[in-house]
């Protein structure tokens, strides 16, 4: 759903990536190195969200499922910020 939410903001290209930067930061640094979505940052963008449920699943077996939830908020907040200021200029909305 949130890939969805990303590729229709974006517009073919002519649209806003604030949607993509947000929800997927992290492909969204690699265009400051390649310049464009290349295919193993779209696949990282697939698998994103259910590592982080892998991650929470593992610290809610671990009964640390709070502290594991704040850290990984943190970690996507430091992405999304690292992601607005480091992407390719070409992706600014």
């Amino acid at each position: 759903m949130f890939l969805l939410v990303a590729v229709a903001a974006a517009g073919g290209g002519h649209g806003t990536y604030y949607a993509a930067k947000t929800l997927f930061p992290w492909t969204m640094m690699a265009t400051s190195v390649t310049k464009e979505i290349t295919t193993p940052f779209i696949a990282l963008a697939f698998v994103q969200y259910p590592l982080y449920g892998i991650l929470l699943d593992v610290a809610r077996a671990k009964g640390g499922f709070g502290p594991a939830a704040l850290a990984l908020l943190a970690f996507h907040v430091l992405a999304i910020m690292l992601a607005f200021s480091i992407s390719n200029p070409s992706f600014t909305p």
